[in-house]
């Protein structure tokens, strides 16, 4: 039976190459000098729900030693984990927390905090060592 309205389809798309990705929230990967450059750090190693379903690493949250600079470096085997981590973390910026902020409020959650794990707080002498650590490098 029919309303006599006509219904139509909802027209799908194929995604091409110059579309925005889901995972667009990572923009700026970390590259080797860059990673260099930043030295020494705190950070925060997380583990939780990869890619494929299992559990393992999906990255680390890192702050400079004088609170300025920080970010989450993601896992290859958790990018969309990971990048939902980031964007929240984007977000909370965006809401006038500073790094400091966001790294403390994610120290507190050391232990089992909803559906990751957060290891306690270990210091690096350089980014590109916790970096290395994610395997993102």
């Amino acid at each position: 039976m029919t309303d006599g309205r006509e219904r139509t389809e909802p027209k799908v798309t194929t995604p091409t190459w110059n579309d925005v990705s889901p995972l667009a929230q990572i923009t700026e990967p970390v590259t080797a000098p860059g990673a260099l450059a930043e030295g020494p750090v705190r950070f925060l190693i997380v583990s939780g729900q990869l890619d494929d379903g299992r559990w393992g690493l999906v990255g680390g949250y890192w702050l400079s030693i004088d609170g300025q600079r920080g970010g989450f470096v993601v896992a290859p085997d958790a990018i969309w984990s990971g990048s939902e981590i980031v964007r929240s973390y984007k977000s909370a910026l965006e809401r006038g927390w500073d790094h400091e902020l966001v790294y403390a409020y994610w120290q507190r959650q050391v232990g089992l905090a909803g559906k990751v794990m957060i290891d306690p707080q270990q210091h690096a002498d350089t980014l590109f060592q916790v970096a290395r650590r994610v395997g993102a490098l």
